[in-house]
C-alpha cells in the first residue's frame, strides 16, 4: 500500500526494473561473444547479395517477412522440409524439421532483419527451398505461384519486356542466401537415411508398428 500510495517511490521501482530488465535482456547478450560468433557454416554476404539485401530494405520485406523461426513445434515443421522436396532434392523420403534459428547464423547482418509481423510466412529457412525461376515469377506475379498470396506484384523490378532488372536479380540471391548459414537440410537427411538404414534392417513383424 505504501508503494502504490508514494508516486516517488513507485517511480523509483519501475526505473530500477526497466533498467535491470533491459541491462540482462539486452546488454548482457551483447557482451557474450558466444552469441556474437558466426557458426560454423556461416559465410559473408557476396557483393550481388548484399545489393539484394539493400533492396529487400528499400522495398520493405521486412514488414511482412520475419526471419526468425522460433522454438515451436508448428514453425519447425512448417518451415522445414516435405517429402516431396526431400525427394526431389536428395532422392530420399522424410519430413525434417527446420531448427529454430541460432544467434551464429545472423553474425554478418547488419542491421537485423528478424522483423515482428507476418503477414507473410517467415523466410529464415527459404534458401534453396525454390529455384530461381519461382522466385523470378513471385515477384513479378504472386498468385501465380501462391494462389490467395496478399503480396503485391514488383512490376517496378522488371523492364518493359517483364524481364528482370538488376535489383530483382540481387534480391533473388540475397533471398536464396537465408538460412544456408546452418546446414539443416544436409544434416537432417543424413539422419534420415541413418534412421531409415537402421529400419530396413530391423525384421517386419505382422501387427506391429
Amino acid at each position: 500500500m505504501k508503494l502504490e500510495t508514494n508516486a516517488i517511490l513507485l517511480l523509483v521501482v519501475v526505473a530500477v526494473f526497466m533498467f535491470l530488465g533491459s541491462y540482462f535482456t539486452m546488454v548482457v547478450p551483447l557482451m557474450d561473444a558466444r552469441l556474437n560468433a558466426p557458426s560454423k557454416d556461416a559465410r559473408p554476404y557476396t557483393e550481388l547479395e548484399m545489393k539484394g539485401r539493400h533492396v529487400y530494405q528499400k522495398e520493405g520485406c521486412v514488414y511482412c517477412h520475419t526471419q526468425q523461426v522460433r522454438n515451436l513445434l508448428e514453425e519447425t515443421q512448417r518451415y522445414g522440409m516435405g517429402e516431396e522436396e526431400t525427394f526431389k532434392r536428395f532422392g530420399i523420403r522424410a519430413l525434417i524439421q527446420a531448427p529454430p534459428s541460432q544467434p551464429g547464423e545472423f553474425a554478418y547482418d547488419q542491421p537485423h532483419f528478424l522483423g515482428t509481423r507476418r503477414v507473410g510466412p517467415d523466410l529464415a529457412r527459404v534458401g534453396g527451398k525454390y529455384d530461381n525461376t519461382w522466385h523470378i515469377n513471385h515477384l513479378r506475379d504472386p498468385r501465380s505461384t501462391s494462389p490467395g498470396s496478399l503480396m503485391p506484384a514488383y512490376s517496378w523490378l522488371f523492364d518493359k519486356a517483364s524481364q528482370p532488372t538488376p535489383d530483382a536479380i540481387a534480391l533473388v540471391a540475397y533471398i536464396q542466401k537465408l538460412g544456408t548459414n546452418y546446414k539443416w537440410r544436409e544434416e537432417g537427411v543424413e539422419q534420415a537415411r541413418k534412421l531409415q538404414g537402421i529400419s530396413a534392417a530391423l525384421p517386419f513383424k505382422e501387427g506391429k508398428q
